[in-house]
């Protein structure tokens, strides 16, 4: 299941812990890959995904770089009133870069480093490349998914109840729904 989030969008947050309820029931019977899409509307998402491209490049410890992405997004969207546009409005871009920074603590990243790192050119890079991406897929807002490469036309107000019929039906090789 591929999924395309803004860090910045309160509709990314709302799915997403319905996303890891699902992602956790199936185990590894579901491969959950978040892609960070930052909206052009969201002044800071791009810095947040920067974010997520140092987090992939350089995993939490005992995590794998998929995982690493996971638990960012969780810290994120955990503090995103914190962060938003409407929190940093009167803030200068190095303000923001600490703010956002100032969370990778929590998973044992060298605060000065990260805030560092939110400038390099190719952890910036790595996020423009991946937003990209999700456009030449077609996405063209936050939450967006896709199972097992094809579009599936869901929202941020589907809930478990919702994604288990459609996955169920997936891996029971039934169709259950004719508008994925």
């Amino acid at each position: 299941m591929d999924v395309y989030l803004d860090l910045a969008c309160p509709d990314s947050k709302a799915a997403f812990p319905v996303l890891k309820q699902v992602a956790d029931n199936y185990g590894s019977r579901l491969r959950l890959k978040l892609f960070i899409f930052p909206l052009p509307y969201h002044r800071n998402a791009h810095l947040a995904a920067i974010g997520s491209k140092i987090v992939h490049g350089n995993p939490i410890p005992g995590h794998s770089a998929d995982e690493s992405v996971i638990m960012w997004a969780q810290t994120l969207f955990a503090t995103q009133a914190q962060w938003s546009d409407l929190a940093t409005k009167g803030d200068n871009l190095s303000q923001i870069q600490m703010k956002i920074a100032s969370y990778s603590s929590v998973h044992g990243y060298d605060v000065k480093a990260f805030q560092q790192n939110l400038t390099s050119s190719e952890y910036d890079l790595g996020a423009r490349i991946e937003w990209k991406y999700g456009c030449s897929r077609g996405v063209a807002g936050t939450p967006w998914f896709f199972i097992n490469g094809v579009n599936v036309a869901a929202d941020a107000s589907w809930n478990f109840s919702k994604w288990k019929a459609l996955i169920d039906s997936l891996l029971n090789g039934r169709t259950l729904y004719s508008n994925i």
